[in-house]
């Protein structure tokens, strides 16, 4: 059950939560993306995000049938929540999942977790189809909902 768009889980209860992501990438924060005490720069917690959004996308062959990322979808709205700051070098690993599926968008959750598995960030993702020749939204089709779908090992 969900307490709260960036809060998607019941106090206590993240571990369930987390067993629930089935896509996962690691990342490790480079000197440059860190401030002058060694926290990496809230700007450089978008990368990461995107990075695995990115990936999560071509594992689902969202855009293409053929595994090819064309980046047929935007980002529509991305909330981040600042957990705890993480550093210069520690192994990350970035969680996503799609937590909804609607006919043109879908909703994405991200976790960033540090090198023991606590939680550093949090991120929610709507994602839309998008038709760049007609310059609007377009429904996903079926054989993107079927790579979700499988993705997820559930229905959506």
């Amino acid at each position: 059950m969900s307490t709260g768009m960036l809060q998607p889980f019941e106090p206590g209860g993240h571990e369930a939560w987390l067993a629930g992501f089935r896509h996962a990438i690691d990342v490790r924060p480079r000197y440059c993306e860190t401030d002058q005490v060694g926290h990496v720069s809230n700007t450089s917690y978008g990368l990461y995000l995107e990075q695995a959004r990115l990936a999560f996308m071509g594992a689902a062959c969202v855009d293409d049938p053929n595994g090819h990322l064309r980046l047929d979808h935007v980002a529509a709205e991305i909330t981040t929540r600042f957990v705890a700051p993480c550093y210069y070098d520690e192994a990350l690993r970035v969680l996503t999942r799609c937590a909804r599926l609607g006919r043109s968008s879908l909703d994405l959750e991200q976790a960033i977790l540090g090198p023991d598995g606590d939680i550093r960030t949090l991120s929610r993702t709507v994602a839309v189809s998008y038709d760049f020749d007609d310059d609007r939204s377009k429904p996903w089709n079926d054989a993107q909902r079927a790579g979700l779908r499988a993705l997820e090992g559930r229905e959506l």
